[in-house]
C-alpha cells in the first residue's frame, strides 16, 4: 500500500470510529448501547491495525467486542426485561 492509501484509510477508520464513540454516548437504550459499544470496539480494531498495533487490535477484539458485551448483557436482562428469579 503506498503512504497515501494508508493515510486516507486511517483517517477514514478514525472518523467511524469517533462517529461511533459519541453514538454510544447518545444511545439511551442499554441494549442498544452495548451493540453500538461492541461496533465502536471493532471500528477501534480496525484503527489498530491499520496503525500496524496488531496485539493491541487482538486485545482490543477480546476486551470490547465479546467480553464487555457477555459481561453485560445478562445483567441488562436481569435488571431490564424482568429476570425474575
Amino acid at each position: 500500500m503506498t503512504a497515501t492509501l494508508t493515510t486516507v484509510l486511517q483517517g477514514i477508520a478514525l472518523t467511524f470510529a469517533g462517529v461511533l464513540a459519541v453514538g454510544t454516548v447518545l444511545v439511551r437504550d442499554p441494549l442498544r448501547q452495548v451493540v453500538v459499544f461492541s461496533l465502536f470496539g471493532l471500528s477501534l480494531v480496525i484503527v489498530f491495525a491499520l496503525l500496524m498495533a496488531p496485539d493491541v487490535a487482538i486485545a482490543e477484539v477480546a476486551v470490547s467486542s465479546i467480553g464487555v458485551p457477555m459481561v453485560l448483557l445478562p445483567v441488562i436482562y436481569k435488571t431490564h426485561s424482568g429476570g425474575k428469579g
